[in-house]
């Protein structure tokens, strides 16, 4: 490859001791290290040049079984030659694809999952410092160009990391690939090649067999160059990550579990795209809910946006973030077929029964709700009653009345007030919990499904902010 490595020139001596200055700058010299080695050309070489650099290492192999006999022989090898240098060899072999069958998602994602877990497993049980794996220049490139690609921000830009806070180290990180295929031929290192790294429908297979040359005919030594502007983003990101952290600090405040986004700051602010994007992106929202995200500003209460972990939801003046049905959130979300519902101060019991199996509803005690099912819209959302909460408490003849009124009038405590929850369907309350169903979500003699729901106290934490 054209550019800054040259092979005619390449210095086995001068590999070895800039490796090694890579280790003591790092701080990663003498540490003890679970070596991640599939038995590829780059693997093989970060094996051996941390054990003649004096490294204590352990060899770690995973067969995924999914290439038949070149898996095992992959497997045989990698653990000929660690023995023949006397270094520990450990080796696991993974039902891959039943695996994926039972929980699904795509073949190299669970791959990598149950090999980066299985490494972990291991470093904690031999005690030792950093897992290293063989990715290199030409790795980091692809991995920036595919967040390009997918818009993942500029802090996919960054290519890979050198070090993660899981205790994962990349050595190599600083070599081309050509500079490990040098270091393997001069010191006879066997390596086998994975037949699967020449199949394009792995997306990465297709940027470094398909993409990568195709540039680097229009553009020689874009290799080279990608990968000075992978060090300029990772500089860049530093001084990114400051600018955010100091705009968005006045935009978002933890009260209790949650978080409080005020919607009339957030409409005044310029990159108002990018900031909300980082403000909630560690809440697991994704770039393509980006646009549902600003929606909200504007949408009506009750309207939110669910991520894998989180719920943003739009109350009042506020896009509220929490954790998705968790016992810790002040907003939970209670989807369509849920049947248990916890929170702090309270459980609910929820079950659906036909109007003719069902006892009778007149008779209903104060943690009982006997609603008709179809005038509920999902999700419903349990919440602490807020001044200005309103509803029509049953028996009452469709009369409005604030809750706070309500509570007044059941002499209800200062101190039992701060223990009160309600339910909401489409921002109209269901009734306060405990004590009165609302009016308007009654049986009739047209219901045909009735939705029953128990409140009952717990002796925990309270659920107000």
């Amino acid at each position: 490859m054209p550019g800054r490595f040259d092979p005619a020139f390449f210095i086995p001596a001068l590999m070895k001791e800039k490796f090694y200055q890579i280790l003591q700058s790092n701080k990663w010299s003498g540490k003890r290290i679970v070596v991640g080695v599939s038995g590829g050309a780059d693997s093989m070489v970060l094996a051996h040049l941390l054990h003649v650099c004096g490294s204590e290492l352990v060899i770690a192999h995973c067969n995924f079984g999914l290439r038949g006999a070149e898996s095992d022989q992959d497997e045989t090898m990698v653990q000929d030659w660690a023995r023949s240098r006397q270094i520990p060899f450990h080796s696991v072999r993974f039902s891959t694809r039943e695996v994926l069958n039972e929980k699904g998602g795509n073949l190299q994602e669970t791959a990598r999952n149950l090999r980066y877990d299985w490494f972990q497993q291991l470093k904690a049980q031999l005690g030792f410092d950093y897992i290293a794996t063989a990715h290199h220049v030409q790795d980091s490139v692809e991995t920036m160009l595919i967040n390009f690609f997918k818009g993942t921000g500029i802090a996919g830009l960054h290519g890979i990391m050198a070090e993660q806070d899981s205790g994962i180290i990349r050595p190599l990180l600083s070599f081309y690939k050509e500079e490990i295929l040098n270091w393997a031929a001069e010191n006879n290192l066997p390596w086998r090649e994975d037949s699967s790294n020449r199949k394009n429908d792995y997306t990465r297979n297709a940027v470094r067999n398909k993409l990568l040359p195709v540039v680097s005919e229009i553009f020689p030594g874009a290799v080279q160059h990608l990968a000075a502007n992978i060090q300029r983003m990772q500089e860049v990101e530093v001084l990114y990550r400051q600018a955010v952290t100091k705009q968005t600090a006045r935009l978002i405040e933890q009260r209790g579990a949650s978080w409080y986004l005020p919607v009339k700051k957030w409409k005044h602010v310029q990159p108002l795209g990018t900031l909300l994007w980082e403000t909630l992106r560690p809440f697991g929202f994704t770039h393509r809910q980006l646009p549902d995200l600003i929606r909200l500003l504007d949408a009506e209460t009750g309207r939110f946006i669910q991520s894998a972990t989180h719920q943003a939801l739009r109350n009042r003046d506020f896009i509220v973030v929490s954790v998705a049905a968790t016992t810790k959130s002040d907003f939970i979300m209670i989807h369509e077929g849920t049947d248990q519902v916890e929170a702090p101060g309270c459980a609910l019991e929820i079950r659906y029964r036909e109007p003719n199996a069902s006892p009778d509803w007149r008779k209903a005690e104060k943690e009982e709700f006997f609603l008709d099912a179809d005038r509920l819209q999902f999700p419903l959302i349990l919440r602490p009653w807020r001044t200005g909460d309103y509803f029509y408490p049953f028996g009452m003849q469709m009369k409005k009345k604030k809750v706070s009124r309500f509570l007044i009038s059941e002499k209800v405590s200062l101190q039992d007030k701060r223990n009160i929850w309600v339910l909401e369907s489409d921002k109209r309350l269901i009734g306060v919990l405990g004590m009165r169903a609302d009016e308007r979500f009654k049986i009739t003699e047209k219901t045909k499904k009735i939705c029953y729901i128990k409140f009952r106290e717990k002796e925990d934490s309270q659920p107000g902010l």
